[in-house]
């Protein structure tokens, strides 16, 4: 649902007639006061016929005076010529509407009843009276403008944001690719040299892998079942590869097929554990997959770092990250023990 916008008509109008009631009941309670004040023997002359005429001037004053400093111009929705200010325009328009106001509210009050003492007192008190209601409605007009400046300033910083979030993301996810594309490339090549069997199946499932890659380039999230689907693929290729000497566990409950995950973010915790392990075939390096009854997944690997460990900039792991943080919401848990390494991503339901 989309918010009701501060200065659309129904809006605006249901707050101008509100508005204008609750502060015609505000100056109508001294005149209430003097009514019970009368009721409990007091010597005061209160006309019922008085009371109702002063209080239909500061409805009328309210609504007048909302409806001006209310309008669209003021607050920049609708704009004026260029090179005049704004509220010098709008203090001269409520001053000329003040001017009028007074002299033929004045005017029609003495000729439907007679002052209750000397008229030039009388026409004193009742324009100080005039005059509190149009500051006070000034006022309330002005903290509805401020509220809506404010309203905007609050929704564009919200848009700058997702902008800056959206771009951010589409750079990490050109991080990831050629990453990715620069080691697959390796891979073939070292297969080549020494098995062309093995290589013709390793092209095979590149392949395959690459055909992902170029779709998945287009979406921010994937099906848990099309990322799998995927690692079969890639898992085969390093199968290829490194034999014996890396063994994979699967453990996907397909309950959580339809679930979603930013694509190839498996690939890489998979690729991250086999960069920075040992893998031989007197210590062989696991590798398992499995998803979780809280609706994640979890990478673990064995920790058989190397003596001669690869450089790791945490680029890897930072991407996947915000790409979580940006499409779930929710954060990569990563835990450390004496001899495993795990990785957990949060599905999307």
């Amino acid at each position: 649902m989309h918010p009701v916008h501060p200065y659309s008509i129904p809006f605006r109008g249901r707050f101008i007639l509100l508005g204008s009631l609750a502060i015609t009941l505000l100056f109508a309670l001294p005149r209430l006061a003097l009514l019970s004040f009368a009721s409990r023997g007091g010597r005061i002359d209160f006309s019922w016929a008085e009371f109702g005429i002063r209080s239909l001037y500061s409805f009328l004053i309210a609504v007048l005076f909302l409806l001006v400093n209310l309008h669209p111009r003021w607050s920049g929705v609708s704009g004026l010529p260029k090179g005049i200010n704004r509220h010098l325009m709008l203090g001269l328009v409520n001053a000329g509407l003040l001017a009028g106001i007074d002299s033929l509210f004045i005017r029609l009050h003495l000729s439907l009843f007679e002052p209750p003492f000397n008229e030039r007192l009388f026409r004193f008190f009742f324009r100080i009276s005039m005059v509190l209601e149009v500051l006070l409605v000034v006022l309330v007009a002005y903290l509805f403008r401020l509220t809506f400046h404010n309203q905007q300033v609050r929704i564009a910083n919200e848009r700058l944001l997702k902008v800056n979030a959206e771009t951010r993301y589409e750079l990490l996810k050109n991080q990831v690719n050629p990453h990715f594309l620069f080691n697959s490339l390796n891979t073939v090549n070292a297969l080549i040299l020494h098995d062309p069997v093995a290589a013709s199946r390793f092209v095979s499932h590149l392949s395959d892998v690459f055909r992902y890659t170029l779709t998945s380039r287009t979406v921010d999230l994937v099906t848990l079942e099309e990322e799998m689907q995927f690692m079969e693929s890639y898992l085969a290729m390093l199968t290829g590869r490194y034999g014996e000497k890396v063994r994979f566990e699967l453990a996907i409950n397909p309950i959580c097929h339809t679930s979603r995950l930013p694509p190839m973010a498996l690939q890489m915790l998979v690729e991250n554990a086999i960069k920075h392990n040992v893998a031989s075939s007197r210590q062989p390096l696991r590798v398992r997959l499995a998803t979780n009854i809280d609706h994640t997944l979890t990478v673990t690997n064995g920790l058989q770092v190397k003596k001669d460990p690869e450089l790791s900039t945490g680029l890897g792991l930072a991407n996947l990250n915000q790409r979580c943080l940006y499409l779930s919401g929710r954060e990569i848990r990563i835990q450390k023990t004496a001899d495993t390494f795990s990785v957990t991503v949060p599905l999307l339901p």
